[in-house]
């Protein structure tokens, strides 16, 4: 038995069989089917992915307003009974899953363990006491500071949310001036500013188990950047790397930072910058990848993150999976043309086009790309995931697709 599971859940999933996002994250794929009891708290974006069949569901307006969701589950808690366990996968939810395990004393990561992996001022702090090279940063308290801290580092500097997700509000501040500008109007307290590191820019994705040691590793060399891919507009993807000396010595990187934070019976996304002369650290995350990471992962190496994850919170008996080390795979995000919306006119397939293209989500004639903020797996100006191949034709074919594709848009009327 797998006792009861409170699942708060955010995610939506689509009927349209042309989208693939959070279908391996879908509460059949990764509930054991012993599970005792199982309810689940969503939104009403979650809610189409709550299996239909499902006896207790309870809705909440806005996960971001604590007093009205603790007032649901306090309620639910009351008639159903205790929950054994909480499980949350999207980043937005992680505090929320920290603040009901403390509230209703449920084993896992307590808010203060939880602000390591959310809070970026001491996620840094934590993994520098370690001995491991992060960039210079400092939390913003006031215009003053914030602009000594920028002199200290030196332009160009990276401002922040300290809690955020997807690159959404970060900036790259090239002057004074324009730092002055960014903080007038806002409190900088919920900021931090940190030195410009210039470099490659790497992922390691995996899973840890209960005693912190790895179940799965994947490390992957980004095309472009998030920052890029929000700010400018540039496509977004990765690549599997193969290479033995570059996975271990990434891997072995990620595992340092990951034992300084403390981190055990969780999936992961670490970032790292490779600077050519040494590694630093970037940020992590206690959660599966976003993007389309996870999906090609599934597909290459036949890893569902999610459902491990899942199985090494229940406690359920795991085998770490073998995969193939010299397989590759890749995924490909071009962003919509700006502003939003726009509606579709014509659209480039890459399927049978592109080597190694084996899955795509192209906007079709007549549909409205409209702004989707905190989310690259949506639709997308298309979205292209790569297998089959070695990590350097994946690479190639990855740019052959941002070469090849074309998307014509029109203002929406």
């Amino acid at each position: 038995m797998s006792g009861a599971i409170l699942f708060l859940n955010r995610w939506p999933l689509y009927e349209d069989e042309r989208r693939w996002e959070n279908r391996l994250a879908a509460p059949e794929v990764v509930l054991p089917p012993e599970a005792d009891r199982v309810t689940y708290v969503c939104d009403e974006g979650g809610r189409s992915g709550v299996p239909a069949d499902a006896e207790r569901v309870h809705l909440v307006t806005d996960f971001g307003d604590l007093d009205a969701v603790l007032g649901v589950v306090d309620a639910v808690v009351r008639d159903e009974g205790p929950f054994d366990h909480v499980i949350g996968f999207s980043e937005m939810l992680l505090d929320l899953a920290a603040t009901l395990r403390e509230r209703y004393g449920i084993q896992g990561f307590s808010p203060e363990e939880t602000s390591r992996f959310r809070d970026k001022t001491v996620m840094k702090e934590t993994v520098s006491r370690a001995g491991v090279r992060v960039p210079r940063w400092a939390a913003c308290r006031t215009e003053e500071q914030t602009l000594a801290a920028a002199e200290e580092f030196g332009y160009p500097v990276i401002v922040k949310p300290v809690r955020g997700a997807s690159s959404q509000g970060v900036r790259e501040i090239a002057s004074a001036r324009e730092l002055r500008a960014s903080c007038a109007g806002q409190s900088p307290r919920e900021l931090e500013i940190e030195e410009f590191v210039r470099g490659d820019i790497l992922h390691v994705d995996g899973v840890l188990d209960a005693a912190g040691k790895p179940l799965f590793l994947c490390t992957s060399r980004y095309v472009s950047t998030c920052l890029d891919f929000e700010l400018l507009g540039e496509p977004l993807g990765s690549v599997f790397q193969t290479d033995p000396a570059v996975r271990g010595r990434c891997e072995d990187f990620a595992l340092r930072c990951l034992t300084a934070l403390g981190l055990h019976s969780s999936a992961f996304h670490l970032e790292l910058f490779d600077t050519g002369d040494e590694l630093v650290f970037l940020e992590v995350g206690a959660r599966v990848p976003g993007a389309d990471v996870p999906y090609v992962i599934h597909d290459v190496h036949g890893v569902n993150l999610f459902r491990l994850w899942v199985d090494v919170l229940l406690g359920r008996p795991v085998e770490a999976p073998v995969p193939e080390p010299e397989l590759s795979g890749g995924w490909l995000i071009v962003p919509g043309p700006r502003p939003l919306p726009r509606k579709v006119t014509a659209a480039t397939s890459l399927l049978g086009v592109v080597p190694y293209v084996y899955r795509e989500l192209v906007p079709r004639a007549g549909e409205v790309l409209a702004p989707r903020p905190g989310s690259y797996a949506t639709l997308q100006g298309g979205r292209f995931l790569f297998r089959g191949g070695t990590q350097e034709q994946i690479e190639r074919a990855v740019r052959q697709a941002r070469a090849r594709y074309r998307l014509t848009t029109e203002p929406v009327a």
